[in-house]
């Protein structure tokens, strides 16, 4: 991925961070470098990166490092000083009945994450002050709402905040005087003007495809010429449409489906879309990967919409109950739209059942035309993901190739498989496999049920120049290979397992639910000492504690120690998690004694 940089010189380094990207690892373990410092780090091949500033994941806009152990104590000083000034756009729920106004109330820490605002006396509470202007306010809907202007301050709440949260959306600048975790959304929320999209803090019944903030301007002295300075990072394409009065906002917070809102609100389901693949903007930027999701269903608030990118060729699924085979003539211009958009030339469509293990093979087919719906057919071509090449068959059925929402576990694997031998369990196109051996892998072994996807793999293998021998790809049920290996004593210093949630072999039914324990039993027997055991699972129904609880129950008879050294879940950028929801990929790293 690539982010912009706005400024950069011998001491200094600023960017203009996109939303769901964190300012910092979470977990300095995880070989993905998914997190603003590491990738700007990558970007710029600068040995060292001082971080002073943070950012919330989900917060755009300008964010400063130092390139420069000597540049850090002035920064340091400059920012734990208030010498720094910051200012950030909002969009909130509510309509102010002021033009300016300021919050000064402690802030403290509350449960799951979150903070509150508190009383002087409380000792924990740290102080935090922000000030508030009004750019500009639109009605998204009918209702009822509060009015007054002035200027007014206040101990806490903002006095008189609208009462109808829901009515109304205004654009705020926001300075704050002191830097606390959260002090804009906390001090916000508590006024009761709800950040548009906070899903800590704000309405849950209002949902909006991004959170609205963003650090629009950094004002800071330089630490060796002593220069004031000031960068901006121009705000997002969504804060600048007040007048427009937002339809797209009022459309994500109204649960349409996809059909139904193309049909009611077309232009606004395009903004939608627009949205959507302005947030995938830094992949978009990265020459080196053409592989990732452009739209995210709920989550972009387009549900029963998925849009996937794969080079040139888009394919958009459609997720009904009842999987209709005549399209709606809105959505094959919304195709034209996407392509307009992206700069794609082809988008194909997939009605997906809940199902697609149980559709019968000929109905399968219908659900998968095989010509696009719009632009030329693309046939079979290779796409990229981080600099690997992947053969792409856009008109294959539900699955064309490779799935994006593994790109991180197969950078993970790459990072760890430097001279492991490793097994690739339920290989499908041999993904992993091609991450391994790019990673410097001494052997990889490939199992999958599927001759035709294993023949797939080998010339995956061959489009990144591997040597693609017969006996890595091995057909067969990967329990009874297990089994197999284990009796030959062969053993694996890094076992994957990335089984479909549910299949039928000749001799058994595996359900995700009710045999991962199982199946990591059979694995653990082929690790090797100090071996690495990647568990995965994409079932949304099984919950995280679930799905731990059965990996360590497999692991439980053997005696070995284990550890989980890493926990893991779907791409953050493209793969957004809705609101009240957990993420619904699940991978589990263990490192076995």
């Amino acid at each position: 991925m690539q982010i912009p940089i706005l400024y950069q010189d011998a001491a200094i380094v600023v960017v203009n961070k996109p939303a769901s990207i964190p300012t910092h690892a979470a977990d300095p373990a995880d070989p993905y470098a998914g997190d603003a410092l590491r990738m700007v780090q990558a970007q710029t091949g600068l040995p060292y990166l001082g971080m002073h500033q943070r950012l919330d994941a989900e917060t755009s806009g300008v964010l400063l490092f130092s390139a420069q152990r000597e540049a850090n104590r002035s920064l340091a000083a400059s920012f734990e000083g208030g010498q720094v000034r910051k200012v950030y756009l909002a969009l909130v729920h509510g309509r102010p009945p002021w033009d300016e106004a300021a919050v000064d109330a402690p802030i403290v820490r509350d449960r799951q994450g979150r903070y509150r605002v508190t009383t002087a006396r409380d000792r924990l509470g740290q102080t935090a002050v922000t000030r508030f202007r009004v750019l500009g306010t639109t009605t998204l809907a009918a209702g009822p709402s509060s009015a007054g202007s002035g200027r007014g301050r206040a101990s806490g709440r903002i006095a008189g905040a609208a009462k109808a949260p829901d009515a109304q959306v205004s654009l705020l600048q926001v300075t704050p005087e002191t830097g606390r975790t959260h002090q804009i959304r906390v001090h916000l929320a508590h006024s009761g003007l709800p950040v548009v999209g906070d899903a800590l803090y704000g309405p849950a019944d209002r949902p909006a495809p991004r959170l609205c903030l963003h650090a629009h301007q950094l004002t800071v002295t330089h630490p060796t010429t002593g220069q004031e300075l000031t960068f901006t990072a121009p705000p997002p394409d969504l804060f600048g449409r007040l007048a427009t009065g937002l339809p797209e906002l009022a459309l994500a917070a109204s649960g349409l489906h996809v059909r139904q809102a193309a049909n009611r609100a077309a232009d606004p389901l395009r903004q939608l879309l627009r949205l959507a693949c302005e947030r995938r903007a830094p992949l978009a930027a990265d020459p080196h990967t053409t592989i990732y999701r452009l739209v995210h269903g709920a989550a972009d608030a387009a549900a029963g919409l998925s849009v996937d990118r794969f080079g040139d060729a888009l394919v958009m699924s459609l997720y009904d109950e009842e999987a209709q085979l005549a399209l709606d003539p809105s959505l094959e211009s919304l195709a034209a739209d996407l392509c307009q958009i992206t700069g794609g030339r082809s988008v194909y469509i997939k009605h997906r059942p809940r199902q697609a293990s149980r559709v019968p093979e000929e109905q399968l087919a219908a659900l998968t035309p095989s010509r696009p719906i719009y632009g030329p057919e693309m046939g079979e071509f290779v796409a990229a993901e981080e600099g690997l090449a992947f053969l792409i068959r856009p008109a294959a059925g539900l699955s064309v190739g490779l799935f994006p929402d593994m790109r991180e576990g197969r950078a993970r694997v790459r990072a760890w498989a430097a001279g492991r031998r490793v097994l690739n369990c339920f290989a499908y196109t041999c993904g992993f496999g091609v991450a391994a051996l790019a990673g410097g892998a001494g052997r990889v072994l490939n199992l999958d049920l599927s001759k035709a996807a294993l023949a797939w793999g080998q010339e995956n293998y061959r489009a990144n120049g591997f040597t693609a021998d017969p006996h890595d790809f091995v057909y067969g049920d990967v329990f009874d290979w297990l089994a197999r290996l284990a009796r030959r004593r062969e053993r694996f210093d890094l076992v994957i397992l990335d089984p479909p949630g549910f299949s039928t072999t000749k001799t058994r039914r595996f359900t995700v639910a009710r045999d991962y324990g199982e199946l990591v039993a059979l694995a653990e027997k082929v690790s090797a000492p100090d071996s690495l055991l990647l568990a995965c699972c994409n079932v949304a129904e099984l919950p995280w504690r679930a799905f731990r609880e059965r990996v360590l129950s497999g692991l439980a008879g053997s005696g070995r120690p284990a550890e989980v050294v890493g926990v893991y879940h779907e791409p953050a950028i493209d793969f957004p998690t809705p609101a009240g929801l957990t993420p619904y990929l699940k991978i589990l790293a263990m490192r076995l004694g």
